[in-house]
């Protein structure tokens, strides 16, 4: 561990632009990362941003409804699926959302229903009420329909039962006292989610509806929310200038590894439940908590995983922000993610006052 420790604290000294990815890790690495690309003058990126970047773009543009898990469990008659990445995703949303007892009183007289657009219907339970608008036609094209059989305009399709169902849908959500549109951002274009922000925005003029994107995957919406309160910016965040800048195109980790404008790489892989393969084109540190695939001159650390062998400080889809999660079974002879990365700083500040 001491050796791996100095060869990885000597090839970051001497990286001139190093970049954090993966970041598959609790807060307090995630914290540590920051702080250690912020000595250097790196970059932090997730391996989940290319969907947190298109939430995150989408928010900032037109702003946005989102709704807790709670709330569209409790308040909610009709509930939109969009896509196959939601369920996929979580295999037990459609029950989480939906159910068997009874919960708080909800608006309106409606029995509670679910639209799945673009997906099948075949493992909900059976105390739901679904209905599947799924067709040859692409995701984008189904939700355009919806969009534009909601405001009752006209369209041609030629297609007569694919026109019933949208049209049953529509007519289902302009009666719905509280209906939500569900999505992974990952899955679908901004133009499309700007076309779901038009379908609520329309809804709320006459009743209530709102959104609710799917978390990212390994933390991605806590290693955000982390960057953000520390320095103002959300992930893919260069610290080279005399400033953070934030460009989701330019400091994408692949991207910069494949022009060579990263010459380090700091991948890291240590969350419980999910896992990334690092990309390639640079020296490379890992520390990862799961088996991994080293090249040649990688410097591998085996760390702790954040939730099973030591509590984290996690981002909790159904509570919306951050909490606590106990350790499955304590590892006390693994070290975290951010003791590792503050060892390296410290090593490197040690260099360099010597």
């Amino acid at each position: 561990m001491d050796s791996a420790l100095e060869r990885a604290a000597d090839l970051l000294d001497r990286a001139r632009f190093p970049v954090f990815g993966g970041l598959l890790t609790d807060i307090g690495g995630a914290a540590a990362a920051l702080s250690l690309a912020e000595k250097l003058g790196g970059v932090i990126d997730h391996a989940a941003s290319a969907g947190l970047m298109r939430a995150s773009k989408v928010m900032r543009e037109t702003g946005g409804t989102p709704a807790s898990f709670g709330e569209i469990r409790n308040r909610a008659d009709t509930v939109v699926v969009i896509g196959k990445a939601p369920l996929a995703r979580d295999p037990d949303l459609v029950e989480k959302l939906f159910p068997a007892k009874p919960g708080l009183p909800r608006p309106g007289d409606n029995k509670r229903e679910l639209i799945l657009l673009g997906a099948d219907k075949a493992k909900t339970p059976k105390h739901v009420s679904a209905t599947a608008v799924d067709s040859r036609a692409s995701l984008p094209e189904l939700v355009a329909l919806l969009a534009a059989s909601l405001r009752e305009g006209r369209f041609d399709l030629r297609d007569t039962a694919l026109r019933a169902k949208i049209d049953a849908a529509a007519a289902r959500l302009r009666k719905s006292a509280f209906a939500v549109f569900v999505y992974d951002p990952a899955e679908i274009e901004e133009p499309v989610m700007h076309t779901v922000l038009e379908m609520v925005r329309h809804l709320v003029l006459t009743t209530r509806a709102a959104i609710l994107s799917m978390a990212a995957p390994g933390n991605g919406d806590g290693v955000n929310l982390c960057s953000t309160w520390t320095c103002g910016l959300p992930i893919r965040t260069s610290f080279a200038g005399d400033v953070p800048q934030h460009d989701a195109w330019a400091y994408d980790t692949d991207r910069l590894l494949k022009s060579a404008e990263a010459d380090a790489l700091v991948w890291i892989d240590a969350l419980a439940g999910d896992t990334a393969a690092r990309p390639k084109g640079a020296a490379a540190i890992v520390l990862s908590a799961n088996p991994t695939r080293a090249a040649k001159d990688d410097i591998v650390i085996e760390v702790a995983s954040a939730a099973a062998d030591h509590d984290a400080a996690l981002f909790l889809p159904p509570l919306s922000g951050i909490g606590m999660v106990k350790a499955g079974k304590a590892d006390k002879g693994k070290p975290t993610v951010a003791a590792v990365l503050t060892r390296i700083a410290e090593l490197i500040d040690e260099r360099r006052a010597a």
